[in-house]
């Protein structure tokens, strides 16, 4: 409890688009199509996420500061190697990748919810 909440940066992929805390920055058939090993635009919002995200201790250290990327199960490993070169270059020492989990067809279908939850 006495421990500080650790900061990092959230890059979400979702199927048309890639955002950096919850903000457009690149559209997923853009960047597919293009032959750049990173993504310009990534890159530029990461940069500035830095000051404004991250702690001052941070700043300076590259290796401790953190990025999360994401994203599906169908994402595309090209995008995905794309999405990770982009955060090294932006000078993010550590990368960790979450997966969205989506709701079983016949739920999400139907608006139902498990037993037990509202």
């Amino acid at each position: 409890a006495e421990e500080k909440a650790r900061e990092n940066v959230v890059v979400l992929v979702s199927g048309d688009q890639i955002l950096v805390q919850g903000t457009p920055v690149a559209s997923v058939s853009e960047v597919m199509a293009s032959e750049s090993l990173t993504i310009p635009a990534l890159a530029e919002a990461l940069r500035e996420q830095t000051g404004r995200v991250l702690q001052r201790e941070v700043l300076d250290n590259v290796a401790s500061r953190e990025v999360t990327i994401m994203g599906d199960k169908e994402l595309p490993y090209r995008l995905l190697k794309r999405v990770m070169a982009t955060c090294s270059e932006a000078d993010y020492g550590q990368i960790s990748l979450a997966v969205m989990q989506r709701a079983p067809a016949r739920q999400a279908a139907t608006g139902a919810t498990p037993e037990g939850q509202s």
